[in-house]
């Protein structure tokens, strides 16, 4: 004990032991599934500016005349800090939920990029938006009645992270890059219907539900998503399913494709009766024999 003692005064000095602040911020419970106050950690965030390797914050419509946010901290009676205005609270839960979604696509294998702006305006639709062309979010209250609102459900939110990583698939395959896309949101908030909670009836029908049966004619998009969620519930390993539908859309060329050609390159990653299984739930969601991986 004596030998450690001396070790960590000098880290400490040094900044060694120094931990990340825990943030007082709204967000989704992953228990419940409710909005709640919560306390977090958000490394690399400037807080008082709402900024760091998840996103960066600013305050208008447009990128060339928005400001960026000065949200003053307080300390809890708790240690965490805290914003001292209601609207710095919840911009801090956006990041937060940002940054969730962030982690999660890391930990299945996709890449770092560098912070986007959110620009955040009372007119922009409602929830988290991603823009292709400029390369930023838009973020907008609501919808009105909605149980969680859509810029704080998780899996909304990692879906749009995820149009982001998937930018040079969307150009050339749009609807691939959707239905991978949208399972990722399934895949990150554990949850085949995750968009109903922002939907302000719900979905009593259950047409939100990616494990609901779907017909042939179905868009491809939610073919694809329905697909690879019901692999990953079957293997229970969604963020393995994850990883394996990234790196299927990088190996995506610029000709032609269709799910099965997705399909496919996701089960040639696979092996014996790993194989065997994505192929049954592949053949089964898609009522298709022509996924060329699955013998």
């Amino acid at each position: 004990m004596r030998r450690v003692l001396p070790f960590l005064a000098l880290m400490a000095a040094c900044g060694g032991t120094a931990m990340p602040d825990r943030i007082a911020v709204l967000g989704v419970d992953r228990l419940s599934g409710e909005l709640a106050g919560q306390e977090v950690e958000l490394p690399g965030a400037d807080l008082a500016a709402v900024r760091g390797p998840a996103a960066a914050m600013m305050l208008g419509s447009a990128a060339d005349s928005a400001r960026v946010p000065d949200c003053a901290m307080r300390r809890r009676v708790s240690g965490a800090l805290v914003a001292r205005t209601v609207a710095c609270v919840s911009l801090l839960g956006h990041y937060a939920a940002m940054e969730r979604a962030r982690q999660f696509l890391l930990l299945a294998g996709a890449e770092a990029l560098a912070p986007a702006a959110v620009l955040v305006d009372e007119s922009a639709p409602a929830g988290l938006r991603y823009d292709a062309e400029a390369d930023t979010f838009s973020l907008g209250g609501g919808p009105r009645g909605a149980r969680v609102p859509l810029a704080f459900n998780p899996g909304a939110v990692t879906r749009e992270m995820a149009r982001r990583q998937l930018r040079a698939v969307l150009a050339v395959h749009p609807e691939e890059a959707e239905g991978i896309a949208l399972f990722l949101g399934a895949a990150a908030a554990g949850d085949p219907g995750y968009l109903a909670a922002s939907e302000p009836g719900g979905d009593p029908t259950g047409q939100l539900d990616l494990s609901r049966p779907l017909a042939t004619d179905a868009p491809a998009s939610a073919l694809l998503a329905s697909a690879l969620w019901a692999w990953a519930d079957a293997s229970g390993d969604p963020t393995g399913a994850s990883r394996a539908a990234l790196a299927a859309a990088r190996a995506l060329g610029s000709g032609t494709a269709d799910p099965p050609a997705v399909l496919s390159l996701v089960a040639a990653q696979l092996d014996g009766a790993e194989r065997d299984q994505a192929c049954a739930v592949f053949r089964a969601r898609l009522h298709a024999t022509s996924i060329s991986a699955c013998p």
